[in-house]
């Protein structure tokens, strides 16, 4: 195998083993997700005009936004206090679940 071979496969699994760790955070999310429900709807799709969709959301965006209202950089009086009682895993995890989402048009 030349090196540049060699480097393709590690390349190669690099990618497989974050896909897989992906997958997993997600998984994870998913399980953490039932507190989102009442305001973010299932599956990310909120059933009131008034919250945003999470489905779909872009997942660096989502931890951002978490990490916000955690911190008190951002403040809403439902969301705020939620955000304070997670852990940086719990937002990874979160953030994970909702961008593997599949948004749709309109809210159930």
């Amino acid at each position: 195998m030349t090196a540049r071979g060699g480097m393709a496969a590690m390349a190669a699994l690099l990618v497989s083993m974050g896909a897989a760790v992906a997958d997993e955070r997600a998984g994870q999310g998913e399980g953490k997700a039932a507190q989102c429900v009442a305001c973010h709807g299932i599956r990310g799709l909120a059933p009131n005009p008034t919250f945003p969709h999470l489905a779909g959301q872009n997942a660096a965006y989502l931890e951002i936004q978490l990490r916000y209202f955690r911190a008190g950089e951002r403040y809403h009086p439902l969301m705020t206090p939620i955000a304070e009682t997670l852990s940086d895993q719990d937002i990874d995890e979160l953030a994970a679940y909702y961008s593997e989402l599949q948004p749709q048009s309109e809210a159930p």
